[in-house]
């Protein structure tokens, strides 16, 4: 699957950044954070592995190309946002006991869950240390900027411990279980685009356009990690199918069979997940109930439902057409990816 120009065009630009920001190499604590990068073995050596898609920071200097053309300030705050989105990383994988991501092991897995807590915390001071370090010459945008991305981490740490709480819950809400995504993983992806907006935009339209944008952004890319969760392939995600029902997440397809079921089955589903381990079987058990109610239909239907309406408010920036035509291919490709 190819990946759309958003997610080519900007890549060395914010990486490169990104390296000058993690580049101390006296300290075993940025070591960590070049490992989490994929750019170093455990042993320091220089490595390349699979990295990440890069979404989040590509969107702030896509937006701002869109609506500007200098990019330096741009680079900056994009790599705040990437700094800021492994930051959650580090602290998810150690909360969900993740030991795989980008089919290599995860920090705390080598280095144990306190220094990679630590490394974790650091990788969040980094990327308020390079929002401070920017140049602005608009003292009232340096504060937006600096207030945008701190309220959207706060609202991130806030859908985490939402979604840890859902955890120890029998029944969740669809309404619920969507807040909940809307500040988890909307939060930053909205500030993405935001950020890359409040540098050169000011018009109110424009910008409302453009966080309703986001916001449905947001929505979609969760629920398509959702189902990449249950339904995706152990060789594009590095994960086996049902990997999400295995550590019995609480994400959208089981929100959805639970909500639909009732009587002995719901009995059976709740069982299943009060379990200290899901086996094979129970696996099975839980995807065919989900086979028999369409709760794959309906995440896709959600999925692409998202989708479109952040490309209609896309549209209605009225932004150059060659900007659109790049929207349109990121959203067709976010609403069929597979890792």
């Amino acid at each position: 699957m190819k990946d759309p120009n958003i997610l080519i065009r900007y890549k060395d630009k914010f990486e490169n950044e990104l390296r000058n920001c993690l580049s101390d190499s006296h300290s075993q604590a940025y070591a960590m954070l070049r490992y989490c990068m994929g750019w170093e073995d455990k042993d320091g050596n220089v490595f390349q592995s699979q990295s990440g898609k890069g979404l989040r920071p590509s969107l702030c200097l896509f937006v701002s190309e869109a609506t500007g053309k200098n990019l330096d300030q741009s680079i900056q705050v994009a790599t705040s946002i990437e700094l800021i989105h492994n930051f959650s990383l580090i602290h998810d994988e150690i909360q969900d006991l993740d030991q795989i991501r980008h089919h290599r092991p995860t920090l705390w897995t080598i280095w144990g869950k306190h220094k990679s807590l630590v490394a974790g915390n650091l990788m969040q001071v980094a990327a308020h240390k390079n929002i401070d370090s920017i140049q602005f010459n608009d003292e009232q945008l340096k504060s937006s900027v600096s207030i945008l991305l701190g309220n959207a981490c706060i609202k991130m740490i806030e859908g985490q411990t939402l979604d840890l709480l859902f955890e120890k819950q029998d029944s969740i809400e669809l309404e619920d279980y969507l807040h909940m995504i809307s500040l988890k993983t909307g939060a930053l992806l909205r500030a993405s685009l935001n950020l890359g907006a409040i540098l050169n935009v000011k018009d109110t339209y424009f910008l409302s356009c453009i966080d309703q944008a986001g916001e449905a952004l947001g929505y979609a890319f969760q629920i398509r990690d959702d189902v990449l969760g249950v339904w995706g392939s152990q060789e594009t995600t590095g994960k086996p199918v049902g990997a999400d029902i295995r550590r019995k997440k609480k994400s959208l397809p089981i929100v959805h069979a639970m909500s639909r079921e009732s009587g002995k089955i719901l009995n059976r589903l709740n069982d299943i997940y009060s379990r200290i381990e899901v086996t094979d079987a129970d696996v099975d058990t839980v995807l065919n109930i989900m086979d028999d109610l369409k709760t794959r239909e309906y995440a896709e239907m959600l999925t692409k439902k998202y989708l479109q309406t952040a490309l209609k408010s896309f549209k209605d920036t009225k932004i150059a057409k060659e900007f659109q035509e790049d929207f349109k291919e990121l959203i067709d490709f976010l609403a069929i990816r597979n890792y």
